[in-house]
């Protein structure tokens, strides 16, 4: 007996489920890979950290150095605890964290809106390629004291350093992410008469993503060097006024403390654009890389 047939131009109920289930199971792997890879990242991390905390011990063991000199992880955790607690350590704390990601989201940006059309336009490449590459070179730190002067004591001053850090590498990345498209695809776009906006989307972006992550990992502690620099020069709140004054007081382990906390923000600040790397490109990335 013949099987009863679709009627043509009915939905394909069982077409649809299929692709339905197909994209669920793609999404849930995708998602396994992603949180497997931050798991593993994260577990490095715990056992770096705890390979500092058992050498720190092990020099406080056998050298016995005074405390001024090099204080011990216990006297380090005490002056957190005091400073936390009488809220010293919090508006320094506040201040740093609004400098560098304000300064490093207008960093990444500025180097995003520039290096599109530096890439696509052969002429603005020549001429200010070289230029970026040289102030790429010279160390921004030595226009902290003219970005002081200009913009004053405030924390603009301190934001705009953060943001000039990380604005050159991250323009060259993204001008280099933007020149990595497949010859073959260029060409396919153009046969499929593609228009500009559809290159962009659909090849140019795309390619472009592995470059732009990379420039954004660069500036992810190249921020809190910019805001930490643009501190020292002169102001009352943040970590790089809280070293300046422990080093004045001979104050180590308030020392210790204020650097411990921001290597902490930049381990974070850098594992967080690795998840949104592992986020956007996933296994295809690491195949490609392996």
């Amino acid at each position: 007996m013949n099987e009863p047939t679709q009627p043509l131009g009915s939905p394909d109920v069982n077409g649809t489920e299929d692709a339905s289930r197909g994209r669920n199971d793609w999404l849930v792997k995708q998602a396994t890979f992603v949180l497997r890879n931050i798991f593993l990242k994260g577990l490095g991390f715990a056992g770096f950290m705890l390979s500092i905390w058992l050498a720190w011990h092990l020099i406080i063991s056998i050298f016995a150095p005074p405390a001024w000199l090099f204080p011990s992880p216990s006297m380090v955790y005490q002056r957190f605890t005091e400073l936390w607690e009488v809220e010293a350590l919090q508006p320094h704390l506040r201040i740093t964290a609004t400098e560098i990601v304000i300064g490093y989201l207008l960093g990444i940006a500025g180097a995003l809106l520039s290096g599109y059309p530096i890439s696509q336009i052969r002429l603005l490449e020549k001429v200010l390629t070289p230029y970026l590459i040289a102030a790429n070179s010279v160390p921004l730190v030595a226009f902290a004291p003219l970005l002081i002067l200009w913009l004053g004591n405030g924390i603009e001053a301190k934001i705009v350093v953060a943001a000039l850090i990380v604005f050159f590498p991250a323009t060259i990345s993204t001008i280099t992410g933007f020149h990595a498209q497949s010859p073959i695809y260029k060409r396919l776009m153009r046969s499929l008469r593609a228009s500009k906006l559809q290159r962009f989307l659909y090849l140019e972006l795309p390619s472009a993503v592995p470059g732009i992550l990379a420039g954004m990992k660069i500036g992810a502690p190249l921020a809190v060097v910019g805001a930490v620099v643009g501190e020292f020069l002169g102001t009352g709140l943040g970590l790089g006024h809280l070293i300046l004054e422990a080093n004045g007081l001979m104050d180590t382990p308030q020392l210790f403390v204020a650097i411990i906390l921001l290597g902490m923000i930049g381990i974070v600040f850098y594992m967080l654009i690795m998840a949104l790397e592992q986020i956007l490109l996933g296994p295809w990335h690491n195949k490609k890389r392996r």
